[in-house]
């Protein structure tokens, strides 16, 4: 193989020959969601070479370096229905044995995948901060879990544009193998989607939820965690709205010969208005910002200040439950210089260290992005259908979770992603 096409700090041909023993019997786990021992047996070279160090992870140069047939990959990735989601399930309930924790910490979040072209599922022109642009590209929306023995994705979604839906994009949909039940949903719905299942499945021990602004706006995502009676620290936009104490509304007094009698809460002359959380924490005084380590960096350890009130929620125009405004900042900032918002449910028991901590981990699935992309070829597939998104998809999962644990196998972190800023 040419020196040209080796990715630096990737799994080398030499560690892979060696690791081969525990890679036959990390994919023995998912051997039963395949179709038959033929498949099986692709399923475990394509898994091989997505770990492999070659510049561009598609089916053909893939097949070339495994010595399997082209066409027998692409129809493992494209067409055989083999049971992506069984994978899934056990991937999670591998990470929950190997990294699973308590506290640990559910990180949604979406990356872009840039496409050329109008067939592949879900792509057309749309805004991809992995891009920092709009462009042509699929998305999709994934879950990280996160606790202090490591960090990996665990599920995704593929988030489809609202035009591949109705009677006009019906042709577009059957070429790209979506199916006709499937109906449009928002990113914070796929979220929700993800979380939902994760909970259900009950195999990765978690106590926190965190996500930026364009989950963490969502009114009803942050009302769902509640329901599933986990925490969270949500970043939110800093014109998010929240009350600086109870407003507390009342029901109205019936007026007579006035109809039924009301029965919402409505604000009173005395009740507090509703404040944007960049105007309250404003007027925080510089005492209230405490700092707190945030990541181990390649340089040293990063710290940035904290500083959190109690508030009560501002949800779909009315108060919501009470909880935590957190607030972050690099250390000395000035007047105008960027401050980052959250809410969190979490009760007053729980210290501010603690709050900084979960809010920020979104540093690891953005890691997990870079690795997947950079090691095990996430975004190099080179599929139009929707099966075939979910499958090449699935397949990276379990190539970057392996990757992970041989890892942390072979040498400690020097920090992992759920050391408490307050244990530091």
């Amino acid at each position: 193989m040419p020196a040209t096409d080796v990715l630096p700090g990737s799994v080398t041909s030499e560690d892979l020959t060696a690791l081969l023993p525990e890679l036959e019997a990390f994919h023995a786990r998912f051997a039963r969601f395949f179709c038959r021992s033929e498949g099986r047996r692709w399923g475990q070279r394509y898994l091989a070479g997505l770990l492999l160090p070659i510049a561009r992870k598609n089916v053909e140069n893939i097949a070339e370096q495994v010595g399997a047939p082209p066409r027998k990959l692409q129809q493992l990735i494209s067409d055989s229905p083999w049971d992506d989601a069984g994978c899934i399930t056990e991937l999670q309930r591998l990470v929950g044995e190997e990294l699973g924790a308590p506290d640990g910490v559910l990180v949604l979040d979406d990356t872009g995948f840039a496409k050329k072209g109008t067939c592949s599922a879900g792509v057309g022109r749309q805004y991809s901060g992995t891009l920092g642009r709009r462009d042509n590209c699929q998305v999709g929306v994934f879950v990280s879990y996160a606790s202090r023995h490591g960090h990996t994705l665990v599920d995704r979604r593929l988030y489809l544009l609202e035009g591949w839906f109705g009677a006009q994009a019906a042709p577009r949909r059957r070429r790209a193998g979506v199916p006709e039940e499937l109906v449009f949903k928002t990113k914070p719905e796929l979220a929700a989607e993800l979380l939902c299942a994760i909970h259900a499945a009950g195999l990765l021990p978690f106590g926190w939820v965190t996500a930026d602004a364009a989950y963490g706006d969502c009114h009803d995502l942050r009302q769902l965690v509640d329901e599933l009676g986990r925490w969270y620290v949500l970043e939110v936009s800093s014109t998010a709205e929240v009350y600086d104490r109870d407003p507390a509304w009342q029901v109205p007094a019936r007026r007579a010969g006035r109809g039924r009698p009301p029965r919402r809460p409505r604000p009173t002359p005395s009740s507090a208005a509703s404040m944007a959380v960049r105007d309250l924490v404003a007027g925080l005084p510089a005492s209230a910002w405490v700092r707190h380590r945030v990541t181990e960096g390649a340089k040293g350890p990063r710290e940035d200040e904290f500083a959190r009130v109690r508030i009560v929620e501002k949800r779909h125009r009315a108060p919501g439950p009470p909880g935590w405004l957190l607030a972050r900042r690099l250390v000395g900032s000035g007047p105008g210089e960027e401050v980052k918002y959250y809410l969190s449910n979490a009760p007053v028991t729980v210290a501010l260290a603690e709050l900084a901590w979960v809010g920020c981990l979104r540093w690891t699935v953005e890691e997990d992005f870079r690795l997947a992309k950079g090691e095990v070829g996430l975004d190099q597939y080179e599929v139009t259908k929707l099966r075939g998104w979910y499958h090449h998809i699935t397949l990276a999962l379990l190539a970057l979770a392996f990757v992970k644990f041989v890892q942390r196998k072979w040498e400690k972190p020097q920090a992992g992603a759920g050391e408490r800023a307050g244990d530091l």
